[in-house]
């Protein structure tokens, strides 16, 4: 499900994730929160724009904030991030 999203699949098939907006605000809201789970996925908003503009170093961020809390997958995307830098 979350690499559909990523993707920007639905089931609507056409590409366009509805409601990425509102997701990429909750996500913020409980990222801020400590949220490691939300700090991932807020980081996913903008390292492929959904909901947000793209911005590569907000997500390093919010990846490393979730890395730090113990989330695997937001190490394992940091690491890739700073790969392709």
């Amino acid at each position: 499900m979350l690499a559909d999203w990523i993707k920007g699949k639905n089931d609507f098939g056409n590409g366009v994730m509805q409601y990425e907006a509102k997701a990429a605000e909750l996500f913020r809201k409980s990222a801020e929160q400590g949220n490691p789970d939300a700090q991932f996925e807020f980081g996913i908003c903008y390292d492929f724009g959904r909901g947000l503009e793209k911005d590569k170093s907000k997500a390093a961020q919010w990846y490393r904030k979730a890395a730090e809390q113990g989330n695997e997958a937001a190490q394992q995307r940091l690491d890739e991030l700073l790969g392709e830098k």
